[in-house]
């Protein structure tokens, strides 16, 4: 009986490692390529709020029609699937008015509480009496949330996605005041969101 050779006993060893080897890397490029796929989806949806902002933000006066296009056009083609949070929000941290965009209801909570923006806002509120009728804020900012249903991102490895992709962007006024269409007005009016003596 002739033995093996060790040169036949080093590929075959080889072919063996190759083979145990081979799922594992298929597994971690699945695994990768998911990831990639996730953190692309969420750059797009940061990149549609800041987007929005800094264009609202550029604004004296805004029309339904021209916030519908931007808003359109941020959301790229996923309309369906986000909700769009749009505030214009004072230094003392009242909101002047608040406007919704998107096809998705209830993803997320608006950063609103009694007509107050509830997030960290990088300038300090002005002196005085915050409840006092007359604000005396000399700047203000546009504020987008940007919610994200991931329920129709398809990912092949099972890694855990969350159910919402969610991001919040901040952008100083060029004016202190943005004023908007009557129809706009309504809307804001009929959110609810809105400081009630704005």
């Amino acid at each position: 009986m002739k033995l093996p050779s060790l040169r036949r006993l080093q590929r075959g060893a080889f072919a063996v490692e190759a083979a145990l080897a081979l799922p594992i890397l298929i597994g971690v490029g699945v695994i990768g390529a998911d990831m990639q796929r996730i953190h692309s989806e969420r750059i797009r949806v940061e990149n549609a709020a800041g987007v929005l902002a800094v264009n609202i933000a550029a604004q004296r006066r805004l029309t339904t029609a021209g916030i519908d296009v931007l808003a359109d056009v941020a959301m790229q083609g996923h309309e369906a699937m986000q909700q769009l949070y749009i505030l214009n929000v004072l230094q003392s941290g009242r909101v002047a008015w608040a406007l919704r965009r998107g096809g998705a209801d209830a993803l997320c909570d608006a950063p609103v509480a009694g007509g107050v923006y509830t997030g960290q806002l990088p300038e300090d509120p002005p002196a005085g009496n915050s409840n006092a009728a007359v604000d005396n804020s000399t700047m203000s900012l546009i504020v987008v949330k940007a919610c994200r249903d991931t329920g129709d991102i398809a990912l092949s490895s099972g890694v855990m996605l969350p159910a919402v992709l969610e991001t919040l962007t901040l952008f100083r006024a060029t004016n202190k005041t943005i004023t908007l269409d009557t129809p706009l007005t309504d809307e804001s009016r009929a959110s609810g969101l809105a400081f009630p003596q704005s």
